[in-house]
């Protein structure tokens, strides 16, 4: 009879570990975002990590995208590329031709006077001074860009007010396996150390 104590007591050992391991584990995970709002226990103010730290996490995701991820030189990269000038030149060109048939060739009095090669002239010109001024115009829409837009005060107000329950069940969707491995991590290494436990029990003996 007292073997068989001893026996269940070297296999307890592991299973129990193995059992707080994997429970520890789970807690931890769930506590990234579980209890949203604060409360005391034991002297203690217990809240999930996300909750906690959101504002901490929204200034610094803010400073980081601004810093590594976006800024006005992307920005203004793109506004610069030959891509963006082209299309600006083909909306110049297409607003042109239709300021002359909508707003002056439908005049009749007007009309008389633009006909042909004049007419083809002043769009030529036209399209020219506004072509040569495109710089200056995407240099001005940058400045206004830098003056207003401010990437890391846009994800920080953003990240505030994101609904933790949504950014909960984003992150369990993308890392839901991840997760779980650390929790069966937890019960592996607990049994791992039961093991040892009984390893020392067994020399002590």
């Amino acid at each position: 009879m007292e073997i068989d104590k001893e026996l269940i007591a070297y296999i307890s050992v592991p299973l129990v570990a193995a059992l707080i391991g994997w429970i520890t584990n789970y807690i931890a995970v769930k506590m990234i975002f579980h209890p949203r709002t604060p409360y005391r226990f034991l002297g203690m103010t217990i809240q999930g990590v996300i909750p906690k730290r959101q504002n901490e996490l929204a200034v610094s995701l803010g400073e980081t995208i601004e810093e590594k991820l976006i800024s006005h030189r992307d920005v203004q990269a793109v506004l610069q590329s030959d891509e963006v000038h082209s299309k600006i030149l083909e909306l110049i060109e297409e607003q042109v031709e239709i300021f002359f048939k909508t707003k002056l060739t439908s005049n009749p009095l007007i009309g008389m006077f633009l006909q042909g090669e004049f007419v083809a002239q002043i769009k030529r010109m036209l399209i020219e001074q506004l072509t040569a001024s495109l710089p200056q115009f995407i240099e001005g829409m940058m400045q206004t860009v830098e003056d207003r837009l401010d990437f890391k005060e846009i994800v920080r107000k953003k990240v505030e007010a994101f609904d933790l329950l949504t950014l909960e069940a984003i992150v369990y969707k993308i890392a839901d396996r991840e997760l779980k491995t650390i929790e069966y991590l937890g019960g592996v290494l607990g049994f791992l150390v039961g093991l040892v436990q009984v390893a020392i029990m067994i020399w002590a003996k």
